[in-house]
């Protein structure tokens, strides 16, 4: 194999040390390229000076190929595996950074996952006490004699509260997600949301629904509905389509607030989400199952008891 060498300097014994520019195996340039950890731009050698030359002349030269092979693998084949190696112990690093950070993460989550159980815990059992002094009530109020009035308020509260199952005629609404072709681009367009889901409650609500549930979740003024993602939360609970919403009241009347022209049922379907409402003469909503806790609000006082 014969390549241009440029003589740098005489060496005793007959032999020149020479310098043979080094190719590209990257197609970049040797000298100005830092990425393999490689610099210069040429290859120094001794070669044997059977004609006399002088420093600075141009020569040919010429090995044997397993030489040349040896050293092409030396300045080529080096340099390619000390950049993999060092890309990888970068890897290593950010990897074990990253798994740091997630660990430290998953941590925290999970303190935040138990001490909202443990709340949870407390709030269930005072909500047992309750309903078990509710039930006390009852029964003393009911033995008491003369008490019809007392009664029927207590049952009112609690209807009103969420605190008993309910059943009566109503309709049922069944929500599924779009089966649309997707012509906007965006999935989200073609998926029920939360703002699809209050319009049908509040529609409900309007038209005099005395009790609704999501997906089998009472509806109270303090029920939070909203997205997470592609499914919805309701009282912290997650569900996914298809959304089954029951509401009890005149059947006729909160059939035809829903199914009106230019409705909420006709705007839905406008996006090709899936809406079907049921009038039924006996549904069964069930009592509220979570607690509802008040930090700030308080039983307002008497005018006189303010001292005004």
């Amino acid at each position: 194999m014969t390549q241009i060498a440029t003589v740098e300097k005489i060496l005793p014994g007959g032999f020149v040390e020479i310098s043979v520019p080094r190719k590209s195996a990257c197609g970049h340039d040797c000298e100005e390229c830092a990425g393999c950890g490689m610099t210069g731009a040429a290859i120094h050698a001794r070669a044997k000076d059977p004609v006399g030359v002088r420093p600075g002349q141009k020569v040919v030269v010429e090995s044997a190929t397993r030489k040349i092979l040896g050293v092409v693998a030396l300045v080529y084949l080096l340099p390619v595996v000390g950049f993999l190696l060092a890309a990888q112990l970068r890897s290593v690093k950010l990897n074990s950074a990253a798994d740091a950070t997630n660990a430290s993460r998953l941590e925290t989550l999970q303190n935040l996952y138990n001490e909202a159980l443990d709340k949870q815990d407390g709030l269930e059992q005072q909500l047992a006490q309750a309903q078990h002094e509710l039930g006390v009530y009852r029964e003393e109020a009911a033995a008491g004699g003369g008490s019809a009035a007392l009664v029927h308020e207590l049952e009112q509260l609690s209807i009103t509260a969420g605190l008993t199952d309910l059943e009566g005629p109503g309709v049922a609404v069944v929500l599924e997600d779009s089966s649309s072709a997707n012509v906007t681009g965006d999935e989200a367009d073609y998926l029920i949301h939360d703002s699809d889901l209050l319009s049908v409650i509040n529609e409900l609500r309007s038209a005099g629904a005395e009790a609704i549930s999501l997906n089998g979740e009472r509806i109270l003024a303090t029920s939070e509905i909203r997205c997470t993602g592609a499914v919805v939360t309701v009282n912290g609970r997650r569900y996914a389509a298809p959304y089954v919403i029951m509401a009890i009241g005149d059947a006729n009347t909160l059939y035809n607030a829903l199914t009106m022209r230019n409705g909420v049922v006709d705007i839905l379907s406008q996006w090709g989400i899936t809406v079907k409402v049921t009038a039924g003469e006996l549904l069964l909503i069930p009592k509220y199952n979570g607690t509802v806790e008040y930090q700030y609000a308080r039983t307002a006082q008497e005018p006189e008891e303010r001292g005004e």
